[in-house]
């Protein structure tokens, strides 16, 4: 049996391409939550997080099924996003990347980025009002698309603030470290933390790791410092957001921007 008035789901967020949502279930023991065929976890308060990658359709399609056997099925749309072009100096594969050794490495490295972020935890992180990591203003924004002379390679997948050597990087918002590791080949020094269900901060090209794996942070409390680690032209810190395998727009998600 489908419903689509009796029972509702309340969203609150930025319902954009790049954007991001907190929701919940009214009504009914949830069974399991879907959004575009793909699922979604939840707590069993009928609380979740969503987001909204860069190219996502203007359309998008909640499922919820109760464990009564119902099935709650609810479109909506999402505002289109204008993201900009970054142009920079044409490159060239280096003699590094072509070396197998170095694409063993990098599958290491990648394959404990994945392990990383396999299990979401149930940290509360996700519902706090999330905060700058770092002073500096922004200098390249989530989604732009780069261009290295005149080849497209793929879109900024988070967000750059500007700072110097050795400036503080806080936590957003509460959560646990899953990866606090040095010496990544492109993200150079990097710290992944889970902020519960599905959501992951990362944060790239530090000079110093102030934390370890396995610790729990609050929000505000000091994890890293400023860098220029791994593959950067200057010192800056790059923030990624990652949930349940989309990226998207950092500055969103900011209680204020």
């Amino acid at each position: 049996m489908q419903t689509d008035e009796v029972r509702a789901v309340d969203l609150t967020g930025r319902l954009a391409q790049g954007g991001w949502a907190r929701g919940e279930v009214r009504g009914g023991s949830v069974g399991t939550v879907e959004l575009n065929g793909e699922p979604v976890p939840i707590l069993d308060d009928g609380r979740f997080f969503i987001a909204f990658g860069r190219d996502d359709s203007l359309k998008a399609e909640l499922t919820v099924r109760y464990a009564d056997g119902e099935t709650l099925t609810e479109s909506f749309a999402l505002a289109p996003t204008d993201f900009p072009e970054s142009h920079l100096p044409a490159r060239t594969t280096t003699a590094l990347e072509a070396d197998p050794a170095f694409e063993r490495r990098r599958a290491r490295e990648l394959r404990k980025i994945r392990e990383a972020r396999a299990t979401p935890g149930k940290h509360d992180g996700w519902t706090e009002d999330f905060i700058r990591p770092v002073a500096g203003e922004i200098t390249s924004v989530f989604g732009a698309q780069r261009f290295y002379g005149d080849v497209a390679r793929s879109p900024h997948s988070g967000t750059d603030f500007a700072g110097g050597i050795g400036d503080p990087v806080v936590a957003p918002a509460s959560g646990t470290i899953v990866l606090a590791g040095p010496g990544y080949s492109y993200e150079g020094n990097l710290i992944i933390l889970d902020h519960g269900l599905g959501l992951y901060s990362a944060f790239l090209h530090l000079s110093d790791l102030g934390v370890e794996t396995g610790e729990e942070v609050e929000r505000g409390q000091l994890i890293g410092r400023v860098g220029q680690s791994g593959r950067a032209t200057g010192p800056h810190l790059h923030w990624g957001l990652w949930w349940n395998g989309v990226r998207f727009d950092p500055a969103m998600l900011l209680a204020q921007q």
